[in-house]
């Protein structure tokens, strides 16, 4: 009779909808990630992209926005369900998704400051401002120019990074292209008339392109749930939501 039970059980589960064991998940992002997380609206490429995916099979996300460099540290302390952009180079442990987007990171530059810089080893005597963990994503070679270079900051506000730029506080910005093009366009809403007049974001600014892409995934404690996510990310690339997404925030 107890085996009978127990059949009865697994036969009622496997037709109960999938739906029905979808999770309230809380997610730990990034802070000052626009366009891909904007806190400010709740929106942005990779939260609308992870919203959607996790959808399909039902599940929910809350979103925390912690310092970049708590990312993997929250994450590790249990502090939540899943983390975002992340990628194996954390070492954290981790069920990794499959990627679900790319970041472009550059060497920017103001033209005015005519600096020659081909290659990673030519930043070793620039004043140089990083995004926070830069160190960690950007390579060995990156991380090796750093060690030799006392005048290597990061900072985890993206918003800074780019006024002190302009600014000429600093002679290269290194983070994504498409991250410094917001603020580039959007400084006027971080910062007082004064500084952002000082700043005149309308100088002409060189992209040095030194490093690949880098593919971010999202880091779950659930296998399961990794799974539906990866399940949901390839419905909406198939049917075409994903490509809408982005460009809806890049023109």
């Amino acid at each position: 009779m107890k085996n009978k039970i127990i059949f009865s059980i697994f036969f009622i589960l496997a037709f109960i909808p999938h739906q029905l064991f979808a999770e309230g998940l809380v997610m730990g992002v990034g802070l000052a990630l626009p366009p891909y997380f904007i806190q400010e609206s709740n929106s942005g490429i990779e939260m609308d992209i992870i919203r959607e995916a996790l959808k399909f099979k039902g599940h929910t996300v809350t979103f925390n926005f912690v310092p970049f460099a708590r990312v993997p540290v929250d994450f590790a302390t249990g502090k939540f369900d899943c983390v975002s952009p992340i990628n194996e180079s954390s070492e954290i442990k981790a069920n990794y998704s499959n990627s679900h987007i790319s970041y472009q990171n550059d060497a920017i530059t103001l033209k005015s400051s005519n600096l020659t810089i081909k290659n990673i080893a030519d930043l070793k005597d620039k004043k140089v401002l990083a995004f926070q963990n830069a160190k960690i994503y950007l390579g060995k070679e990156f991380g090796d120019m750093i060690k030799g270079n006392p005048k290597y900051e990061e900072t985890p506000n993206q918003s800074s990074q780019t006024i002190l730029l302009y600014l000429n506080r600093t002679q290269v910005f290194v983070g994504d292209v498409n991250i410094f093009k917001y603020y580039s366009q959007n400084l006027s809403k971080f910062f007082s008339p004064e500084e952002f007049e000082r700043a005149n974001t309308k100088q002409e600014v060189v992209y040095h392109s030194l490093f690949p892409k880098t593919d971010y995934k999202v880091a779950f404690k659930n296998e399961q749930i990794m799974k539906d996510f990866n399940e949901g990310l390839n419905h909406i690339k198939t049917n075409g939501l994903y490509e809408q997404i982005i460009s809806k925030y890049i023109k």
